[in-house]
């Protein structure tokens, strides 16, 4: 298991390795923002409530740059559990995001990728609306993909997201509904009930996920992660 997750780091490193120099190149041109990146363990890796790791563990890093116009882009990737012949997905994503009379708005899109699978790729489109009321802040949003031939149907994705900042302590509550129907779900409904501790550039967190689908990828279970950022 070692080695098969620290394969999986050299995957992720080499693809974030494509993309760094793109995203300094913009960074420092015209365009003026901020660059970041994550690199995180978890006990699982689930996608709206679905294990894709077949319940065992996942190494997920991303690289991101925020322009202080409101653009950003990134990329994110994630060993998975033979999707289509891949054991990678690669997340490449631009969008925007501005905040309008105290709500905050954001758009774009995400294209999957599977290096190596077999009609594996495809591309979703996403918006969401929230507000931020300092130690809680919530929104809701919809993410679609339409009908292509690598997935079939179309795919809805209506969700919520709500994190509640404990005053005076570094605990954090979460918590997630969403519902799918399409090529991923049919009337599929999950859920998430979770909590973190953050410090300095750390975050630990444990959750738990459900759907209403039986199942073993589906089924109930209890997620740890741990978290770097820089």
């Amino acid at each position: 298991m070692i080695s098969q997750l620290i394969r999986k780091i050299i995957l992720c490193a080499v693809t974030f390795g494509f993309v760094i120099p793109t995203v300094a190149s913009a960074q420092s041109g015209i365009f003026s923002g901020d660059l970041s990146a994550t690199a995180a363990v978890k006990s699982d890796y689930r996608h709206r409530g679905v294990s894709k790791t077949n319940n065992d563990f996942a190494v997920q890093g991303s690289l991101d740059w925020f322009s202080d116009s409101g653009v950003y882009t990134g990329i994110w990737a994630s060993n998975v559990s033979d999707f289509k012949g891949s054991d990678v997905e690669s997340n490449i994503y631009l969008g925007y995001t501005t905040e309008v009379d105290g709500f905050i708005y954001d758009i774009g899109a995400t294209a999957y990728i599977y290096p190596g699978g077999d009609n594996a790729n495809y591309f979703e489109t996403y918006g969401s609306v929230g507000l931020d009321f300092g130690l809680l802040t919530s929104s809701v949003g919809i993410a679609y993909i339409f009908s292509n031939d690598n997935i079939g149907d179309d795919n809805l994705y209506f969700y919520n997201d709500t994190r509640a900042t404990i005053p005076n302590t570094p605990f954090s509550v979460d918590l997630h509904l969403g519902y799918e129907d399409g090529a991923f779900g049919n009337n599929k409904l999950d859920w998430k009930i979770g909590t973190s501790v953050t410090f300095d550039q750390f975050e630990l967190g444990v959750a738990y996920i459900d759907t209403n689908k039986a199942g073993r990828r589906s089924g109930s279970g209890v997620m740890f992660s741990a978290e770097v950022f820089f």
